[in-house]
């Protein structure tokens, strides 16, 4: 009767032991839905334009490192984003890394490429998307 006694007070206490362990588990996590707000929609355009859609992006988030005046100013000569020819060069997949263009290379931080905007945050998934639809299209002059 002793042993069954001491079996059973074993199994209490094991099993106190799974729920003290299981509740301390879940303290560890905490979600609540109304917690998360997704990223507003990216309506891209049919037709992304250069002049209308990615300049603006690249002037407000680049020119201050890659502008004309700091291009001829650093003697690293870095690329001057208001000459359309060397944006141009720079999104173009066959001179990047594995068919991905240096420009979306780095804005997206991929592995193996030059994390930009260097002076700031990431840009937004949007922003990201705009430029990559303009590089997919063959990056035009538009």
């Amino acid at each position: 009767m002793k042993n069954i006694a001491i079996a059973f007070a074993g199994r209490r206490v094991a099993f106190g032991l799974v729920l003290a362990v299981a509740g301390a588990l879940s303290a560890c996590s905490y979600t609540n839905a109304y917690d998360y707000e997704p990223p507003p929609p990216c309506n891209l355009p049919t037709t992304v334009s250069y002049q209308n859609h990615v300049l603006p992006i690249l002037v407000q988030n680049c020119y201050s490192c890659h502008s004309a005046q700091n291009y001829q100013a650093l003697s690293s000569k870095t690329f001057n984003m208001e000459d359309f020819t060397q944006v141009k060069y720079y999104a173009t997949p066959a001179n990047g890394i594995n068919n991905v263009s240096y420009l979306v290379g780095n804005i997206r931080h991929d592995p193996g490429f030059v994390p930009m905007p260097n002076n700031g945050g990431k840009l937004s998934d949007c922003q990201i998307a705009t430029i990559k639809a303009w590089v997919d299209a063959g990056a035009p002059s538009n």
